[in-house]
């Protein structure tokens, strides 16, 4: 694969949605292994990355808010939050940043979230409380936010 050829790729994917530079890079270096026959040239890829940065098609920290805000949305907890964005491969910075400027009282948000799958009404036996609380650790809740919730 030439420069021209995987520019256009980068374009392709970055037409149907967002990437951040990480997860581009990792799509642009199979796209190369498997048109190259398992030759890599990381070096043109960086090449073509700095390209799209250039031109602002690519942006990681426009991403990383629009990736943070969706996770909100989906009704994701601060530690699932830090955990999606850094598998996604955004720098520690980046992440922090956008965490700093969000406006989120997280025990209302966990309260919230155990309210829509489970109802407003608390437990009261054992393994439906368990259940809820392993549920709501699932989706990057505090420990003691839980406890908070559910020992008011």
């Amino acid at each position: 694969m030439n420069e021209s050829e995987l520019y256009q790729y980068a374009l392709f994917m970055l037409s149907r949605r967002d990437y951040g530079k990480a997860e581009l890079f990792a799509r642009m270096k199979r796209r190369m292994y498997e048109k190259n026959e398992g030759i890599i040239d990381e070096p043109l890829i960086e090449l073509v990355l700095e390209r799209l940065s250039e031109q602002h098609f690519l942006d990681d920290d426009r991403v990383a808010g629009l990736l943070m805000q969706g996770y909100l949305r989906k009704g994701y907890g601060p530690l699932r939050i830090k955990q999606e964005m850094r598998q996604k491969g955004f720098p520690e910075t980046i992440v922090e940043k956008h965490f700093a400027t969000l406006d989120v009282d997280w025990f209302e948000k966990a309260a919230l979230v155990r309210s829509k799958k489970f109802g407003d009404d608390l437990p009261h036996d054992f393994k439906e409380k368990s259940k809820q609380i392993r549920y709501l650790q699932y989706r990057g809740f505090f420990g003691d936010m839980i406890y908070e919730l559910f020992n008011g």
